[in-house]
C-alpha cells in the first residue's frame, strides 16, 4: 500500500500546485499586460477563480488527512487529473501572456474604435455644417445639431419625415428629394448647390451639398448620407463680383465709345480745317454723323441767300423724315434760336417741316455763322435721343458753325491774296501758279496754251496829265473790258501798274491773232469818263506767245513780254507774236 499512498499524495500535491499556479499566473499576466475585464464578466471571473482556488485548497488538505485506502480506479483518476492540471499550468506559462496581450490589444482597439466613433459623432453633431442620414424613401433617420439650430427643431421632430413634410417651400422640397433619389438610383455620389430657405428668413440660402449612398451593415438597407455647407455669403459675394464686373465692362464699353466719339470729332475737326468749299464741309459733317449716330438719320439745312427759305444740303441714314425745302418759320429751332427736341418722352414743339405722320424722336439744332443763323442740324431716331447724343449734336453744330466761319474767312483771305485790289483781277502771284498748272495740263492733253501780255501806251503821260485817281479809273475800265471780252475759263491778271496778262487755254495761233486784234480795237474805241468829263482814249500794245512742250512758266511769260516790248518798239498800238514761234 506504500507506493499507492505516495502516488496519491504526489497526485494531490501536483493538482493543488497547478490549481494555485493557474490563477496566480493569470493574475500576474493581467497585471503585466494591463488587460481589463469588462464589468459584466466580473462575477463569472471571480466565481471561476474562486472555484479553482478552492479546488487547490481541497487537494492540499487531502495531503494532510489520514490515509484511507483508495481503489486503483480512484488512483488512476487522481493521476490523470494531476497530469492534466500540471500540463495546463505548463501550457499557460508560454501562451497565457500571448492570449492576454491579444485580449488587451482587442480591448485597446475597442476603446480606440469607441473614441473614434465618439469623435465622429461629435464631428457630425457639432460641426458647422448640416449632416443627415436618410432611408430609401428620403425619410430622415439622423440629423445633427446644426440642422436643429438652423431650422429651430429638436432632435426628434424631423425623424421619419421626408423633406416635403419639413420644408416650407414645396418646390425646394421636390428638388431636394429628386436629387436624393438620383443618388440612390445611380449609386454614385453627387455634388451640387441647393437652394433651401430657412424658416423665418425670406432670403434664399445656398448650400454646397455632398450626397452619397451607403449600406447599413446592421440591417443591409441602403442609406443616403449628406453634408451641406452654407455658401450663401460666397454666392452673394460672387454675385456682387459679377455685378461689379458687369458694371466695369459697361464702364469700359462707355469709355471706348467715348474714345471713338472723340476720335471721330477730332477727325472731323481736322477735315473741316482742310475743306475748301461748303459742300466739302457738309460732306465731312454728314460722314461724321453717320459714324457717331449709326442707328439714326439726319440732314443739314442751310438758309438760302434770299433768307426766304431753307434747303437741304446733306443727308445721311436710311430714312428722311423732313422736307427738302421749307420756310424758316416752319422750324422752331430757327424761330427761337435754340434747339428743339420732340420725342415720346419729351412733348416738345412739333416743327412743320417734319413729314407726316411724325414718329420717333426729332432734334433740330440751330447753326450759327458769324453770329447769325445759317441753318439747322436735324437728327432723327426711332426711339429716344439720349442726353449724351444731344450733347454730341451740340458739339457738331457748334463745330460746323465755326467751320463755316473759317471757310468764309479763308475765302475772303484767299480772294484778297489772289486778287488785285483795284481791278479784282487775279494778281501776279496767282497767274504764275495757275500758268504752271495749265502748262502741265496742256502738255498732257496736247492742246495749246496761249498767253497775252498787254501794256497801256503812254500811260505815264496820261497819269501825269489827269492824276492818279483818274488814271485808276482808266485801269478799272480796261479791266472791265477784259472781263467782257474773254471766255469764262480764260484767266485775266493785272501784272502790275498798267500791264495785264491773259492766259487762254485751248486756242490756236490763228484764233488767238483774231481775238487779240479785236481786243486791241476794243481798247482803242473804249470811252472813258470821270463823272461827266470825257477822258482821252487810250491804246495798248500786245505780245502773244503759244506754249511748247517742256517750256517753263518763266520762259513762257517772258516770250509774251518780249513780243509786247517789240510791239512798243515798233510803233505801239499793235499785236506782235513771239518771233521764235516761226522757228
Amino acid at each position: 500500500m506504500e507506493p499507492i499512498y505516495w502516488n496519491c499524495i504526489i497526485a494531490h500535491g501536483i493538482t493543488a500546485f497547478s490549481y494555485f499556479g493557474i490563477p496566480i499566473l493569470i493574475g500576474v499576466f493581467f497585471a503585466k499586460t494591463k488587460a481589463t475585464i469588462p464589468s459584466k464578466f466580473w462575477l463569472a471571473f471571480l466565481l471561476s477563480g474562486g472555484f479553482v482556488l478552492f479546488c487547490g485548497f481541497h487537494h492540499l488538505l487531502v495531503i494532510f488527512e489520514p490515509h484511507s485506502p483508495v481503489s486503483l480506479l480512484h488512483l488512476g483518476v487522481l493521476d490523470v487529473m494531476a497530469f492534466i492540471s500540471l500540463s495546463t499550468l505548463l501550457y499557460l506559462i508560454p501562451t497565457a501572456n500571448q492570449i492576454l496581450e491579444a485580449i488587451a490589444k482587442s480591448q485597446e482597439d475597442t476603446r480606440e474604435l469607441q473614441r473614434s466613433q465618439q469623435m465622429q459623432q461629435l464631428f457630425l453633431d457639432q460641426g458647422p455644417f448640416l449632416a443627415y442620414i436618410k432611408d430609401e424613401q428620403s425619410r430622415m433617420l439622423y440629423y445633427n445639431q446644426e440642422i436643429q439650430s438652423r431650422f429651430s427643431v429638436d432632435s426628434q421632430q424631423w425623424l421619419e419625415k421626408t423633406d416635403s413634410e419639413v420644408l416650407t417651400d414645396a418646390e425646394e422640397a421636390r428638388r431636394v428629394m429628386e436629387n436624393d433619389q438620383l443618388v440612390l438610383k445611380t449609386l454614385h455620389p453627387l455634388k451640387l448647390i441647393e437652394e433651401v430657405k430657412i424658416p423665418g428668413n425670406n432670403q434664399a440660402c445656398y448650400w454646397l451639398s455632398f450626397k452619397f449612398p451607403f449600406s447599413d451593415y446592421a440591417t443591409g438597407d441602403r442609406r443616403l448620407g449628406g453634408i451641406s455647407i452654407d455658401i450663401t455669403e460666397s454666392i452673394e459675394a460672387q454675385r456682387s463680383l459679377t455685378h461689379l464686373n458687369r458694371l466695369l465692362e459697361e464702364k469700359t464699353l462707355k469709355l471706348e465709345a467715348k474714345k471713338r466719339e472723340l476720335i471721330y470729332l477730332s477727325d472731323m475737326a481736322d477735315m473741316l480745317y482742310c475743306c475748301e468749299s461748303e459742300d466739302e464741309v457738309y460732306q465731312v459733317v454728314a460722314l461724321t454723323c453717320s459714324k457717331l449716330f449709326p442707328s439714326m438719320s439726319g440732314c443739314i439745312y442751310i438758309i438760302a441767300n434770299s433768307k426766304n427759305y431753307v434747303q437741304m444740303n446733306s443727308f445721311w441714314g436710311k430714312k428722311r423724315n423732313s422736307k427738302e425745302i421749307f420756310s424758316i418759320s416752319d422750324c422752331w429751332a430757327l424761330r427761337r434760336g435754340k434747339f428743339n427736341l420732340l420725342s415720346p418722352c419729351n412733348s416738345g414743339l412739333m416743327c412743320s417741316h417734319l413729314i407726316q405722320p411724325v414718329s420717333g424722336a426729332h432734334l433740330c439744332f440751330p447753326l450759327l455763322g458769324q453770329g447769325e443763323l445759317v441753318g439747322i442740324l436735324h437728327i432723327y431716331a426711332l426711339e429716344e435721343i439720349s442726353p449724351e447724343d444731344q450733347q454730341i449734336t451740340e458739339i457738331i453744330a457748334t463745330t460746323l458753325g465755326f467751320a463755316l466761319n473759317n471757310l468764309s474767312i479763308k475765302k475772303r483771305l484767299t480772294h484778297d491774296n489772289l486778287r488785285d485790289g483795284m481791278t479784282q483781277l487775279f494778281n501776279q502771284t496767282y497767274i504764275e501758279a495757275i500758268t504752271e498748272q495749265r502748262l502741265a495740263e496742256a502738255e498732257r492733253s496736247g492742246e495749246p496754251l496761249s498767253v497775252i501780255f498787254m501794256d497801256i501806251d503812254n500811260f505815264k503821260n496820261y497819269n501825269s496829265r489827269y492824276g492818279h485817281l483818274t488814271a485808276n479809273i482808266v485801269i478799272q475800265g480796261l479791266a472791265n473790258l477784259l472781263l467782257k471780252s474773254i471766255r469764262s475759263f480764260d484767266i485775266p491778271c493785272r501784272w502790275g501798274g498798267e500791264e495785264f496778262v491773259i492766259v487762254m487755254p485751248n486756242m490756236t495761233l490763228e484764233t488767238l491773232r483774231k481775238r487779240v486784234e479785236q481786243l486791241r480795237l476794243d481798247v482803242e474805241k473804249m470811252q472813258l469818263k470821270d463823272g461827266d468829263h470825257v477822258l482821252q482814249s487810250i491804246t495798248a500794245s500786245f505780245g502773244i506767245a503759244v506754249s511748247e512742250p517742256g517750256i517753263t512758266v518763266k520762259d513762257f511769260l517772258n516770250r509774251a513780254n518780249q513780243a509786247m516790248l517789240e510791239a512798243k518798239r515798233t510803233g505801239k498800238n499793235r499785236v506782235m507774236e513771239y518771233v521764235n514761234w516761226y522757228n
